[in-house]
């Protein structure tokens, strides 16, 4: 199934008569995700992730070619703010990690740019939206194994920086941050 996307010559005529029943038109949020993202300088991965599954979200309840259309364009400005964070040396993207996010950058945006030309598969908005939730679930993982490492080094200095006790200082850890995770849940 193909959802038709509004673009410049499919958008009505600008002369509609008032009284004609005009659909709501669907709005952006108030901060758009590319306002977000430029605003943490994708470091702040809770905020990162939240930002990625809203617009997985809206990508997969586009239901009408407005809401494609805005939820595309939105869409688009995140990950075009993404490549662009990611180009700032501030970043504390892992520099692999940057040129894995640059390439899937470009592919969100040659995917977006097919959509421009009339249609687009309701299977590429699904792809697109898998791609921000794999996207968003990478950071959040990536982040607790982060803390996990960090805890275990603080364990293991704790008891005395003994050999030869890794896996046990390292779920002992895991353990903790796990219960962390749990009680913010």
């Amino acid at each position: 199934m193909a959802t038709k996307r509004k673009t410049a010559s499919s958008a009505a005529p600008a002369t509609a008569p008032a009284a004609a029943a005009v659909a709501p038109v669907f709005e952006a949020p108030v901060e758009s995700w590319a306002d977000t993202i430029l605003r943490t300088n994708f470091a702040s991965v809770e905020q990162d992730s939240i930002v990625l599954l809203q617009a997985a979200g809206a990508l997969l309840e586009s239901d009408s070619p407005d809401k494609v259309t805005v939820t595309l364009d939105q869409n688009l400005k995140l990950w075009i703010a993404i490549k662009t964070v990611l180009l700032n040396s501030d970043c504390p993207v892992e520099p692999e990690v940057k040129a894995n996010l640059r390439n899937l950058a470009q592919y969100v945006v040659s995917t977006t740019m097919l959509a421009t030309q009339g249609a687009i598969e309701t299977a590429k908005l699904v792809s697109l939206a898998r791609l921000n939730m794999n996207i968003a679930e990478g950071l959040l993982s990536g982040h607790r194994n982060r803390m996990i490492q960090e805890r275990a080094y603080q364990i293991w200095e704790e008891d005395g920086r003994p050999e030869g006790r890794e896996q046990e200082h390292w779920l002992r850890a895991e353990a903790e941050v796990s219960g962390l995770f749990k009680a913010q849940s």
